[in-house]
């Protein structure tokens, strides 16, 4: 049975959408959102995703709805995830151009004005900025920035597979801004695996986007706090990235077979293991710190249960 949805919503044509999932961050909605509606870009809606919440979370969302048209509030009943909040928010968006922020960061004044600008004087699909982490108050963090001057990602395919790995690119959707109609094109979402639903979104805009800028302003805070799902150590890590891996692996395989530039067989051997790069680090990391064997068996353990190509199997081991 599908759960019922209450949406309250306003009828314009605003120039971004931005899309904030929430669930139990009641300590840190306001200052998120006060940091949204204060940009000095207004032309924007701000989409939240209560999805479930059971410490408060939602009555701070139904207050800042009420008090502010440019907020639209969907409220679910229970907790569906941050993939599904994620791909609602999109399904939903009505914005020439999409934003994502995390519930518990901040934006500075200028994160919309700055990125808008760039979408639109260049035509870029992707634009995106850089952020500085912070622990206790913003600024406490170091400061994460790819380029010294507005810089485009190289045209051919193996330039971008190149900008893939983290340390080159970040990975999450936040701090940047996307193209409506680019998403629309490439049938672009996130997919429901137990942790960084947002690497292999990341990694098919890395691909298809048309232009790809880079940014060297720091327009965004990100909230380091021991409570989040990127802070889980030891085998529960261990066992949501090789969950992940198997999982994608999988949806990326179908999602090339629709895009005509990648229909080569070859390419797509090669993507996919491009891809794969990126988990096996993650659990090669976790490996380290806990014991190889360890993690092997109970990975090994985990993905009996998975749907995974053979690719996968005959290459996760050795990888790690």
């Amino acid at each position: 049975m599908i759960q019922k949805t209450e949406c309250s919503q306003i009828d314009r044509q605003p120039e971004i959408s931005v899309i904030v999932p929430v669930y139990n961050v009641a300590q840190y909605l306001p200052a998120c959102l006060d940091s949204i509606l204060a940009q000095t870009f207004r032309d924007f809606e701000l989409i939240l995703i209560e999805d479930g919440s059971t410490d408060g979370s939602r009555e701070i969302a139904e207050a800042y709805a009420a008090k502010d048209a440019r907020v639209r509030l969907v409220k679910h009943r229970w907790n569906h995830g941050v993939t599904a909040a994620h791909n609602l928010g999109l399904e939903l968006s009505r914005g020439t151009y999409v934003n994502f922020v995390d519930s518990d960061d901040i934006v500075r004044a200028e994160y919309l004005e700055v990125l808008h600008r760039a979408a639109a004087e260049t035509g870029a699909d992707v634009v995106q900025a850089g952020f500085q982490e912070f622990f206790k108050a913003t600024g406490d963090g170091n400061v994460f920035s790819w380029t010294r001057e507005n810089a485009f990602l190289p045209d051919t395919l193996q330039g971008r597979v190149r900008c893939f790995l983290p340390v080159r690119i970040h990975i999450a959707p936040w701090c940047k801004l996307f193209r409506h109609t680019f998403l629309d094109q490439h049938h672009l979402q996130f997919y429901d695996v137990p942790v960084a639903d947002d690497v292999c979104f990341h990694y098919q805009c890395l691909l298809t986007a048309q232009h790809y800028l880079l940014l060297p302003d720091v327009l965004y805070d990100y909230r380091q706090r021991a409570g989040s799902i990127a802070n889980v150590q030891g085998l529960r890590r261990a066992e949501r990235y090789a969950i992940a891996a198997a999982r994608v692996l999988d949806a990326f395989s179908s999602w090339m077979q629709g895009e005509a530039a990648f229909s080569n067989h070859t390419v797509q051997q090669q993507l996919r293991q491009t891809l794969l790069t990126f988990y096996m680090h993650q659990l090669r990391d976790l490996a380290a710190k806990f014991g190889r064997e360890e993690i092997l068996a109970h990975c090994c353990e985990v993905l009996q249960t998975e749907p995974r190509e053979a690719m996968f199997e005959t290459m996760f081991y050795d990888k790690i």
